[in-house]
């Protein structure tokens, strides 16, 4: 059995990073996992946009995709952080750019959700995911 890594951009609003407003969170497109994807992790960055001070995290969790439970439409996934899996919280007082790559569940598909902790700077996000396919 031969294995393949698969390199998948994310993307928000078809960008391939999105600033969230201080105290804000931003949901990325869906991005959907290939048929035969056993394994996946994905790396995240937080960039900030001014000096960094003390406080200024973004909190990255993992929506999965929920199927089509009523069988009305397209896949639902949760709508924020209090239904999704948390993955990192990238510092960028301490680093900046802040740099993880954690393990992430494999899905039909998956949305990334970034949380900005900071009290008063933006800061850019941007992630992409690394499949492993049989």
């Amino acid at each position: 059995m031969a294995v393949a890594n698969n390199e998948i951009q994310v993307t928000w609003s078809a960008a391939h990073f999105k600033s969230v407003s201080a105290g804000a969170s931003e949901a990325s497109d869906a991005m959907s996992f290939s048929a035969t994807a056993f394994d996946a992790m994905v790396t995240l960055k937080a960039d900030n946009s001014s000096t960094p001070a003390s406080g200024d995290t973004v909190d990255v969790y993992a929506l999965l995709s929920c199927g089509d439970p009523d069988g009305a439409a397209d896949d639902e996934f949760p709508n924020d952080d209090s239904d999704g899996i948390f993955l990192a919280r990238l510092d960028t007082n301490a680093d900046d750019p802040a740099i993880a790559t954690v393990a992430l569940p494999v899905s039909k598909a998956v949305k990334i959700f970034a949380k900005n902790n900071a009290s008063s700077h933006a800061i850019t996000v941007s992630a992409c995911i690394n499949e492993k396919t049989a």
